[in-house]
Parts: structure tokens; C-alpha cells; sequence
């Protein structure tokens, strides 16, 4: 007896405890659930959530229709599409080359015919003004490959405004090269492809075929100067080392150091990728500006940080120059070790042209020691720009300095003249080129064209001067380069070569790479040319709108491929080493509209592109490895049309707009279902009927389509039965997709898309576009999303419930040992309140199956969240916080998403998006510190009268200059853009992406402690979906809850946040080419100056000075 009560006892005790693990009573009332308990409403709602889903969306009858089949599989070999698709680039850019070749031929021929003439004027030259093609005699005819209004039977010339369009030199150009058109006409016959046809001047014109109208808000203000872009001084020059040295002594204060600041910053933007670069300045000392201790690639990021380093210069002391150039020189000397390092040191350096730019307002020695130190013989060229127009600084020893180092003086004297001065030094550094006679052939990064053609890279040669004795191998050979020509491939023609998406009707590809596949490629410096993450062309042009970014800036391959291993840093060394392979990785993707991360295997196949600098590549997910042969299916191509033709009672049909037909071809995603279904009608019409190959559509994608067809038919009849023998199974379900790789999507019911507008139809009407289906491709689950919410307000509702959830699905079919086909995506949109009351109701469970309210999300002091894989809200008990869900957790509770971090619930990866936008944060440090020269005296400071004056002439010389040279107009126009850097809202800038994910934890608890409050939480995932289920006391009133964003942030500095570009590591690159004309022993450096324009209105300004001077003395008496 004493036994059995001993039992009893026990049984008891184990009861009340129990009943305590299941419920905790907290001291202010509230019940929260044990740990165990929610995992067993997790358990309840996964069971019931995915029973539904299994019998509504109809999965498991996909998986049946397709596996049924037995159709073939077939393997998607990546190392024989990417060497079909090296092979279609080299014909593509082979075909540029032999065009390109012909206009560089013709240019020499035409300026060697050409007789200089003094007596040109702009009325008897003809030309058309691409900014006055409104106004001209010729017709425009829009033409879609251009994506403008063009005339195919000439070019057209654009002049920068800061050129006179009545320069003889200019008009001897235009003239010497008209009869350049019908060359153009002829690559255009023979290449249809061809896009613009074009040479830059080495005078500054820009002439383009076709004709066209130059796209430019403002004609009178047109800047475009071809000589300044990335691609024509890429041609023009070997690669360079430069150091740029800035002379900040007490002389420079003022509007000279402001002239300066705005030429060195117009100096490195003539700098491209194969250039490298640092800036010092120097008065009694020499410093580098940045914390750059050695040279870098003239990238846009080291360049924009270089320019911000050089606006926060400040004049004072006396300018040392042999500190200065001891600076430079002994920089050269350190980095050529560097250099000498080759691959080691990852191809580093320039390896060619060294180049000192010196940016001074004068000065008398001519540093002969200096020079003879360091540079006897000359290895280094100087440049010397003389800043300012004070008469009274010495400039002949800085002239001495260039004309004795084989470089040039220029005469910088007022804001309009930075951009073409600070070009001088391009022509010297082509003369080696030039007097070799060889040329070859560049490519260009990506850049947006300026034309509205999108991102692309140019391909381009020399033209050189072969007038008068032109004697080879001697000081009489003509060392002058006229011209760059090129041509363009845009982003979209090297896509199109790839079987990226799918084929098109007149493919070379029996096979895509699926939806998840994508193909990139790279060049020399690991810079990418296509992929999926770099911006797109309405993105870029978005930015561009901003004002801030002239071009979008360079992306290297292992920024968009996020959280890179050391197998992917080996792939971009070995694309940019040219060699062709495959490799297997385990690698993070993230989905596009940057929420969620996915991991999955991915295999990459690579090769190189011949004659080029570029590497192509086609990365595939372990799921698109294999798929199905289903075209042998198609017996009959009539019948198997009627199947789309005969319409679904009940069930809505749409097909993607792909190029299925040659009538298709350029018309993707702009072409309707009844379109598709019309052409091919008439497509099988044309073969009479029969079963042979379809003549003027992609056999195979048709068919695959009528396959898809027939099976999704079958599942819009599932979906009908279904709900008519199990109502229960729909309630809650506004409706159903099915989607298809071959194109199909069909909707149940059809009267919700019925309802849908043309433009709402196009959007859902491709199944590789939409989210529903991309991220159900990673997934083995149920993938549940809403709308993105950025903030709290309350998504969007339809008449009677809240946004619809969004649930998705692959069909997958197991085919052998570790690979699963995942042909076709399911999805339901589901009631947000059905669901609500699907799982609040089941928390009610407690224990002993016995329901409660108190203890479960129908009490709603205790807090209930379901969250999805990226930590966003999906729905929550809160009738207060429905405007919350879509946003992300952390907004709204910071302090449990960090625990849910911590506890490996959630795992955060970052990283770094180098393509974003920033607002610009307001300068407030003074532009140029007190002179040091002369140090004003009392009297000076209490003479006021002779301050204004001093400063008020130096302002209107300035001005003189800019006016007398430029005119009254392009003054305005130069001022403008030498502050242009100050009045921009946006820069380009890296901002940090937070993404969340899943980590290995399913089921957590914890509590969480602030001051004298604890808040208990649990956490419990939802199997069978992506859902997470997220239980926890209300906040504590006295505590300040934490905010953790998901959304890119802009980095603090100040804090070590963000990429540090003082201490990154350079990335390995290849250097252009084994080519390098940096001097010929033929080089003519008689001509080592321009002239001073100063000599042409002396007489006016010396008198200008001496009736200012005298109304000084008035207003001083």
C-alpha cells in the first residue's frame, strides 16, 4: 500500500511539474509557454499548414504528371556552352575589329591628302552639328537598334562648347574627314549588328555614324569632350605611373589653389583603369594627401578618394620643389620593386610610362641637381602646369623642368581652361606609339553610353599622322596622333550570345542554363563586363539622374559574388590568366531584390575570348544540371497546339514573352499570349501540317512549350475537382499558379486574372522573372513572403482581406542519386486573415491537448510572431501591429532579433555593395588657410579699403581671363563645373548589406534581462516551410529597445565599418598588354610649351591694372 502511494506520489509530482514546464506564471500575470509547448505548436502548425497547402496547390500532382512521363535526362554540359559562347563572342568582335581597322585606315588617308588651308571658315565646311540636327536639312527615321533617330546616309559632328567651332584647325578636321561616311556606310552593309561607328579628334570634334541628335539638356552648355573619355586616352597612350605633386605654399592662397584643386581633379579623371596614381603636396615639407603610402590602380573609388583629399588643401609656407620632387622620385623607387614583383605582387603597376604632373604657380629654380640625381638619363617625364595668372611669380625654372624631363608646360590662368590644358600632356606621352607605327587594339571598361544605347565597352585603335616627309626611324618622322577611333558592344549584344535565359528561335544552344543559371564576364583587372548583380541600364541611368557619377563605377567580379571562398578568388585569377576549367563551390546567392540570402552548390565553367582581354563564364546551381529531354513528346504539333488554342473552362493561360518565332526577335517581354499562339499557328501552318522541324520558329522551345502545356492543363483540372469534392481545402485561397520552364503559367481561378490590367498581365506573364518561382527553385520547402514593408505603414488590402501571403513551391522529381529536377514552381496566394486563424487557433493547444486562451496566441499579451527565413514579419497576433508585417523584425524588436542573432536562430552575413548612392555630407572645413608669405600687418587688417581692393582684382583678373578667352558664357559654364563636386546631392559610395538567414538552431528559448525586468522569449521553426515562430512576453516599459536594420547602411569610418581602402589588399590583375612605347630615340621635344596666351591682351590688361590701381589710391585717400 505504501508502495502504490509511493507511485501515486511520484505520478503527481511529475504532474505539477509538468503542468509548470508547460505554463510560468510571471509576477504581473502574464502565462507564458514553455519551451516544449510552442516547439509542439510549431509541430501543430506545420502539420496542418502543409496538409493544406499539399491538397490546394497541388504539388504532389505535378511531381506525379511529370515523373509519369519517364522522359529522357539529359545532361547541361557548362564547359561546351561556355566555349560555344567564346566562340560566337571572338566572331562578334572580329567583326568590329575588320571594321574599325577600315575607318583607321581611311583617316590616315584622308589627313595625309588633305591640304591645310588658313582661308576655312565655318560656312564653307559642310558638316552636320549633331546639336542642331533639329534644324538640318536631312531626315531622321527612328531606328530601334540604336534607340534613337538617326540618318544611315551620314555622320555627325559634336564640338564641345569650350571649343570655337570656327578654329581652322577644327574646320580642317571636320573637312579632311567627310569623306569618312562612305566607310561607314560600307562596315554598316556588310555588319548590320553594328552599332555606333565613331573617332574622336585629337582636336577635340567627335564625328559619329549615323547621324544623329546629340542627347544634352542644354546645347550652350555641352561639356562632352571625347579626349577626356576613359576609352580614347586608354588608346592613345601606354599605361602610366603618375605622381601628381601640388604645390601649397602661401603664394597659391586663394583663387589659385581653388584653380588647382579643380586641375588635379580634372587630371585624374583623364586616368583609367591601367593607370596608377598617387597625389602629394609640398610647400617647405612633402606629404602624401591621402593615407596612400605608394601608388594605385586610378580606379573611381582610389580617385574619388584622392579628389576628397585634394579639396581639403590649405596654402601656407614657401615652396620647396627639390622636397617635392624628392618625394616623387623616391615613391617611383620604392614602387618599382613592387613592380619588378610581377604575379607576385598581383601584377601591380603600370610597368611603362612614369609621369610627374606638377600643379604650381611658379617658380625660379630649375632643380638641375635634382633632376641629374634622379632622372639622368630621363626615365621619368614632368609635366608642369602653371596655375594663376600673377605675373610676378618667376615661371621660368618650372618651364626648364618640363622641357629638360621630355614633358611639357602649360599655362593654367583660370577655371575654363582646366579641361583642355589638363590634357596637354596626353599627345606627348602617344609620340613613342606614334613613331613606332604600330597599333593594336583596346576594350574599354564598361561604361553608359552617352548616346542612350545602355552599358558597354568600346573597342578602339590609333590614327596617326602621315603627312608631309614622314620619314620612318628619324627626328623627321611625322609623331603626331590624330585620331581614336571606335566601336561599341553593348552588355545586351554579349547576353545575347549567351544561352543566359533561354534560347531564342534562331539559337545556336540545344540547351538554357535555366532561370538560376547566369553567365558573366571579366576583364584584365578582374572588373566584371556582365552579370546578373551589376546594375542595370535603368538603374545606372537612375543614379545618373542623381548628378552625381559622370560614369557608373568599375565593379571587380568578387564584389557582386557575395562572402567569396578561396575557390572563387582562385576563378577570377585564373579567368584573368586566360586559362579554361570548371569548378564545383558552395556559395551564398542572394535573391534579387537583396531580402534573402540561398546557399547552394554551383559549378563554373570558363574560358577566354581570343584576341581580347576578356573571360566569359556560365555559373549553374546543382538543380539546373540536368533536366528533362521533352520535345520526343510532341507527336503531333497540331494537336498538341489545339491544347493552347482550345481554352480552359475556368483556368487562365499566359506564355512567356519569349522570341519563340522570327517574328519574335527583338520583341521580348513586349509580346502578348494571343500573339505567341497566333504565330505559331501560322508557323505549323507553313510546314503544311506535318511533323518536320519548324522553319521559322526554335523547334525545340515550341515544342518544350506544348509539353509544359498539356501537363499544366492537367493540374487546372486537379485544381477544379479538387474544390468541388474538398470545398475545405480552398477556403482561405484566393488562387493558384503553375508555372513551367518551357513558358506556361497557368492561374486558377481565371476570373481573378481577368480582372487584371495589360501592364499587370506583362508582369506575371514570364515565370523566370517573378520571385515566387526563383526562390522555390532553392527551396525543398514551402517559401512564404509578403510585400516588402520599409517602414510601418499597413501594406495594401483588396476589398475584404489584408495583402494575400504568397506561398510557392518546386515540384521536384527525384531522378538519380542526389540530383532532383526542378521543372515547375506551384504557388498560392492565401488569405492573411485564413491563415491567422489557421495558426493562432492551434496554439490554444496546451496540455494534454487540452486548449486554452490564457496560455496562446489568442491572448494577446503574450506576443506571437511568425517570421520568414530573412527575418521578416509575415503575421502576427498583434490586431495593433498589422502595419508591421512585411517589414523586418528588428525595427520593431530590436533587442530579441539581436538575441535570436546571438543564439544562432538567425545568422547574419555582410556585406558590401560598392554600386550605391550616398547623399553627399556638407563640407564645413575652410578651402585654403591664411598666406603665409606675407603676414598682414595692423595697418593692413585696419586698411580695409586696400583689402577689398587686393581681393576684388584678384577675382576680376580671373574673370578678365575666363571672359576675354572663353567668353562670358562658357565662364559661367566652367565655373560651374569646377564646383560641381561641391553641389551634387549624391556620390557614389559602398554601403554595408545585412543579410539574415537561417542558422543551425531550429528551437530556442532564453530571457532576456534589462534593469529589473526580464522578458522570456521562445523561438520555434515551422518545418515543412520557411516560417519561424517567434513567442515573447511584451517589452518592458522602463527599457529602450534596440533597432537592427536589414536595409544597407552607409558605413561608419569612425568605427572601422565598411571596406578600408587605406589598408586593402591590391587584387591580382594582368597587365593590358607586353607592349609599352613609353620613348623613341626619334622623339622630338623642341616643342615643350604652349604659348602664353597672356601675350595677346597684355596691353588691355596692363591697363585695366593701372586704372584699377589708380581707383585704389582714390577710395584709400
Amino acid at each position: 500500500m505504501a508502495g502504490t502511494r509511493t507511485f501515486f506520489g511520484v505520478i503527481s509530482v511529475l504532474y505539477l511539474l509538468s503542468v509548470f514546464e508547460f505554463c510560468r506564471v510571471k509576477a504581473n500575470g502574464v502565462q507564458m509557454p514553455a519551451p516544449s509547448l510552442v516547439s509542439n505548436w510549431s509541430a501543430e502548425i506545420s502539420k496542418e499548414i502543409t496538409r493544406k497547402l499539399d491538397e490546394a496547390s497541388g504539388v504532389e500532382e505535378v511531381q506525379k504528371l511529370y515523373k509519369d512521363e519517364g522522359f529522357k535526362t539529359v545532361f547541361v554540359n557548362g564547359s561546351e556552352l561556355v566555349l560555344t559562347v567564346a566562340n560566337k563572342w571572338q566572331e562578334m568582335l572580329q567583326d568590329k575589329m575588320v571594321a574599325v581597322n577600315a575607318i583607321v585606315k581611311a583617316l590616315e588617308e584622308s589627313y595625309k591628302n588633305h591640304n591645310y588651308s588658313n582661308e576655312l571658315t565655318e560656312s564653307n565646311v559642310t558638316y552636320f552639328n549633331a546639336k542642331t540636327m533639329s534644324n538640318s536639312s536631312i531626315d531622321l527615321t527612328y531606328n530601334d537598334m540604336f534607340k534613337s533617330y538617326v540618318n544611315t546616309t551620314y555622320s555627325s559632328v559634336q564640338i564641345p562648347t569650350d571649343i570655337w567651332v570656327g578654329d581652322k584647325t577644327i574646320l580642317n578636321g571636320i573637312q579632311a574627314t567627310n569623306s569618312i561616311d562612305k566607310v561607314f556606310r560600307s562596315n554598316y552593309e556588310k555588319d548590320p549588328q553594328l552599332l555606333w561607328q565613331y573617332f574622336g579628334s585629337a582636336d577635340g570634334f567627335y564625328r559619329s555614324y549615323p547621324a544623329a541628335e546629340w542627347k544634352t539638356s542644354d546645347p550652350d552648355r555641352d561639356q562632352y569632350d571625347v579626349r577626356r573619355r576613359g576609352w580614347y586616352i586608354q588608346a592613345a597612350s601606354s599605361p602610366k605611373n603618375v605622381m601628381i605633386l601640388v604645390d601649397t605654399s602661401g603664394s597659391t592662397y586663394g583663387m589659385t589653389l581653388e584653380i588647382t584643386k579643380v586641375s588635379v581633379s580634372k587630371a585624374l579623371d583623364t586616368l583609367g583603369n591601367d593607370d596608377f596614381v598617387n597625389v602629394a603636396y609640398f610647400n617647405s615639407s612633402a606629404y602624401f594627401v591621402s593615407c596612400f603610402e605608394t601608388f594605385k590602380q586610378a580606379n573611381l573609388r582610389n580617385k574619388n578618394l584622392l579628389k576628397a583629399k585634394v579639396k581639403e588643401l590649405q596654402a601656407f609656407g614657401v615652396a620647396d620643389f627639390k622636397v617635392g620632387l624628392e618625394k616623387a622620385f623616391q615613391a617611383f623607387q620604392n614602387f618599382s620593386k613592387i613592380e619588378e614583383g610581377g604575379r607576385e605582387n598581383q601584377n601591380q603597376g603600370a610597368s611603362c610610362h612614369q609621369v610627374i604632373l606638377i600643379f604650381t604657380d611658379g617658380g625660379e629654380m630649375n632643380e638641375e641637381e635634382t633632376f641629374k640625381k634622379w632622372n639622368d638619363p630621363v626615365k621619368t617625364r614632368v609635366f608642369v602646369f602653371k596655375v594663376g595668372t600673377d605675373s610676378l611669380v618667376p615661371q621660368h625654372g618650372v618651364r626648364q623642368m618640363a622641357c629638360s624631363n621630355k614633358g611639357y608646360y602649360s599655362n593654367i590662368q583660370s577655371f575654363g581652361a582646366v579641361r583642355l590644358t589638363t590634357l596637354n600632356y596626353v599627345p606627348v606621352l602617344s609620340r613613342p606609339m606614334v613613331l613606332s607605327g604600330k597599333k593594336h587594339f583596346q576594350w574599354s571598361d564598361i561604361y553608359l553610353d552617352v548616346l542612350g544605347l545602355g552599358m558597354m565597352t568600346t573597342l578602339t585603335q590609333p590614327v596617326y599622322n602621315k603627312s608631309g616627309e614622314n620619314i620612318a626611324n628619324s627626328s623627321r618622322q611625322n609623331q603626331q596622333m590624330v585620331a581614336v577611333v571606335g566601336t561599341d558592344i553593348t552588355t545586351k549584344n554579349m547576353e545575347d550570345t549567351v544561352p543566359q535565359r533561354k534560347p531564342g528561335y534562331n539559337s545556336v544552344y540545344n540547351k538554357s542554363i535555366g532561370p538560376e543559371g547566369y553567365a558573366f564576364g571579366i576583364n584584365s583587372n578582374g572588373y566584371i563586363l556582365l552579370h546578373p548583380r551589376l546594375k542595370a541600364e535603368e538603374e545606372i541611368k537612375a543614379i545618373l539622374e542623381l548628378g552625381y557619377l559622370t560614369e557608373p563605377p568599375n565593379v571587380d567580379f568578387l564584389e557582386v559574388e557575395y562572402n567569396s571562398p578561396k575557390e572563387k578568388k582562385q576563378l577570377r585569377i585564373d579567368m584573368i590568366d586566360q586559362r579554361t576549367g570548371q569548378v564545383e563551390m558552395f556559395t551564398p546567392i542572394m535573391s534579387r531584390d537583396e531580402r534573402y540570402l540561398e546557399f547552394v552548390n554551383m559549378t563554373y565553367s570558363y574560358t577566354f575570348i581570343e584576341n581580347t582581354t576578356f573571360s566569359v563564364a556560365i555559373a549553374q546551381p546543382r538543380f539546373g544540371l540536368i533536366e528533362w529531354e521533352l520535345a520526343p513528346k510532341i507527336t503531333s504539333l497540331q494537336g498538341s497546339l489545339d491544347a493552347i488554342i482550345t481554352a480552359q473552362d475556368g483556368v487562365f493561360l499566359l506564355i512567356a514573352p519569349w522570341e519563340f518565332c522570327a517574328s519574335h526577335d527583338g520583341q521580348e517581354g513586349n509580346t502578348s499570349t494571343d500573339n505567341i499562339v497566333e504565330t505559331l499557328q501560322q508557323a505549323i501552318n507553313n510546314i503544311g501540317g506535318t511533323d518536320v522541324k519548324l522553319e521559322t520558329c526554335n523547334d525545340e522551345m515550341v515544342r518544350n512549350l506544348l509539353v509544359d502545356a498539356d501537363i499544366t492543363k492537367t493540374v487546372g483540372e486537379y485544381w477544379k475537382e479538387t474544390q468541388t469534392s474538398n470545398p475545405a481545402a480552398f477556403e482561405g485561397i484566393l488562387y493558384n499558379i503553375v508555372a513551367a520552364n518551357g513558358g506556361v503559367t497557368r492561374i486558377y481561378p481565371s476570373s481573378v486574372a481577368e480582372k487584371w490590367s495589360k501592364d499587370e498581365l506583362r508582369a506575371i506573364q514570364d515565370p523566370w522573372d517573378q520571385a515566387y518561382f526563383q526562390r522555390a527553385l532553392y527551396n525543398k520547402n514551402y517559401v512564404f513572403s509578403v510585400p516588402y514593408n520599409k517602414g510601418m505603414m499597413p501594406l495594401p488590402v483588396n476589398e475584404t482581406f489584408l495583402t494575400p501571403i504568397r506561398v510557392s513551391k518546386a515540384a521536384n522529381v527525384e531522378v538519380n542519386a542526389g540530383h532532383a529536377i526542378s521543372h515547375a514552381v506551384v504557388a498560392v496566394y492565401l488569405d492573411s486573415s485564413v491563415f491567422n486563424d489557421i495558426w493562432i487557433k492551434l496554439t490554444k493547444k496546451g496540455f494534454n491537448n487540452k486548449e486554452s486562451d490564457a496560455i496562446s496566441c489568442t491572448n494577446e499579451s503574450i506576443h506571437c510572431t511568425v517570421l520568414d527565413d530573412g527575418g521578416f514579419i509575415i503575421a502576427t497576433n498583434q490586431e495593433d501591429q498589422q502595419g508591421t508585417v512585411g517589414s523586418f523584425f528588428g525595427l520593431h524588436d530590436g533587442d530579441l532579433m539581436a538575441v535570436l542573432k546571438n543564439e544562432t536562430v538567425y545568422k547574419l552575413m555582410q556585406m558590401n555593395d560598392f554600386q550605391a548612392a550616398c547623399a553627399r555630407q556638407q563640407d564645413d572645413t575652410s578651402a585654403s588657410a591664411p598666406r603665409s608669405v606675407k603676414i598682414p600687418t595692423i595697418s593692413d587688417v585696419i586698411n580695409f579699403n586696400s583689402w577689398a581692393a587686393t581681393a576684388a582684382w584678384s577675382f576680376l583678373r580671373h574673370f578678365l581671363y575666363d571672359m576675354l578667352f572663353l567668353g562670358v558664357t562658357d565662364y559661367s559654364n566652367h565655373f560651374a563645373e569646377a564646383d560641381e563636386i561641391q553641389q551634387s546631392e549624391n556620390v557614389s559610395c559602398i554601403k554595408i548589406l545585412q543579410q539574415f538567414y537561417y542558422g543551425e538552431v531550429k528551437n530556442a528559448f532564453g530571457e532576456i534581462s534589462c534593469g529589473y525586468c526580464n522578458r522570456l522569449w521562445r523561438s520555434s521553426r515551422i518545418e515543412g516551410t520557411n516560417l519561424l515562430l517567434v513567442v515573447t512576453e511584451r517589452n518592458c516599459d522602463n527599457c529602450t529597445n534596440q533597432v537592427v536594420k536589414q536595409a544597407p547602411l552607409e558605413p561608419d569610418l569612425s568605427k572601422g565599418e565598411g571596406p578600408d581602402p587605406c589598408t586593402a589588399e591590391p587584387q591580382y590583375r594582368k597587365r593590358p598588354t607586353e607592349h609599352c612605347y613609353d620613348f623613341d630615340p626619334n622623339e622630338s621635344v623642341l616643342k615643350c610649351s604652349s604659348a602664353s596666351v597672356l601675350r595677346c591682351y597684355l596691353p588691355l590688361l596692363l591697363g585695366l591694372h593701372l586704372v584699377f590701381v589708380i581707383f585704389t589710391r582714390m577710395i584709400s585717400d
